[in-house]
Order: structure tokens, then sequence, then C-alpha cells
């Protein structure tokens, strides 16, 4: 089957952006898993050095995100990556640059952004089911484990750093492990696409 036959109502044909752009969900696993590994490794983290890696993260994640939602536009779902993909930059330019505030203050902003994130990404991969085959279920594990995460850090915003810093970590690692297979599973669906 070519691939002009395989478009959708609005010419996007979602085996040709699989097999372009399956890296990106990959780059942010990978990206996910290192700082994981880092809040881990180095859990006894001043609060200032917290902030700067939480907030990098979160800026790269974010325009990582607003990337892959752009470049799947017409497949449904692109509003709900954007907003999540928009929420993760604000957080951490105010994670980066909103350093008067307290650490608390932030770690509990961190928790309402994942809780955000976590709900969207859960909507959207139950959204984009039907278009990613079985993918969607690895999506919908990483919704659920950040929302997990977003509604233990609010719980318990007093906690040490060093077991938020850990609870970060782990659930970087988590959602990182999961991206990397998502974006291989994509490769692999967007290849098996074309020799279709």
């Amino acid at each position: 089957m070519s691939d002009r036959q395989n478009l959708d109502p609005l010419g996007v044909n979602p085996a040709q952006v699989a097999r372009q752009y399956w890296w990106l969900p990959v780059l942010r696993g990978i990206v996910s898993i290192l700082f994981g590994l880092l809040a881990v490794i180095w859990p006894k983290i001043t609060a200032g050095a917290l902030l700067w890696i939480v907030g990098l993260f979160a800026l790269i994640d974010g325009i990582l995100i607003l990337v892959d939602a752009l470049r799947h536009r017409g497949q449904g779902g692109t509003a709900l990556g954007v907003v999540l993909g928009v929420l993760a930059v604000a957080f951490g330019l105010a994670a980066l640059f909103w350093t008067e505030k307290t650490a608390v203050v932030i770690v509990v902003i961190l928790g309402i952004w994942a809780i955000i994130a976590g709900l969207v990404e859960l909507v959207a991969s139950i959204d984009l089911r039907s278009a990613i085959g079985s993918g969607w279920v690895w999506g919908t594990i990483l919704g659920a484990v950040t929302l997990v995460f977003g509604i233990l850090v609010v719980v318990w915003p007093k906690a040490s750093i060093v077991s938020v810093v850990w609870l970060i970590g782990l659930w970087a690692i988590i959602a990182g492990l999961v991206l990397v297979v998502v974006g291989f599973q994509v490769r692999r669906l967007g290849r098996a696409e074309r020799t279709v």
C-alpha cells in the first residue's frame, strides 16, 4: 500500500511521521533517564542546585514536547501536546528565574505541574490509541506515573530535599524508559506500515 493511500483526511501520513520523528520521544527519554540517574546518584543536593537542575530539565523537556506535538499536527492530540509543552517550559522558566521563592513553593508548583501533565498525557494517549495502535498503553503508563508522582509531591511538600530528589529521580528514570520504548515502538510501526 502506498504512502499516499495512508493519508488521513488532513493529508497527514502517520507512517511517514513515525519514520521521520520516532527519535523525539527517544531523545526525551534519554534526557529524562540521565536526569533521573543524576538525581538518584547525587541526592544530597542543595535547594538552589535542585531548582536549577529541575528547571533546566523541564525547559528542555517542554521544548522537545512542543517540537514533537507540532511535528504530529493533524493526527489528534496536538493541542494537548502543545499545552503540556507550554506548561513544562513555563515551569522550567519559573524554577530557573524565580529563585527568591522557597524550595517548598517550587516543589508544590512541581507537583501541580506533574498532576496536570499526567492528566494531559492520559487524555492524549487515550485520544491517540487508534492512531498509534498498542503504543497508547505506554503513554497511559507514563501519564499515570507522572500523575502519581505529582500527587505524592503535593501531599508531601515539606519532605527533605533528599527525599524529593530521590522521588524526582525515580520518576524521571521510569518516565524516560517508557519514552524510549514508545519511540522505538513508533519506529517499528512506521517501518511495518511502509512494507505493507
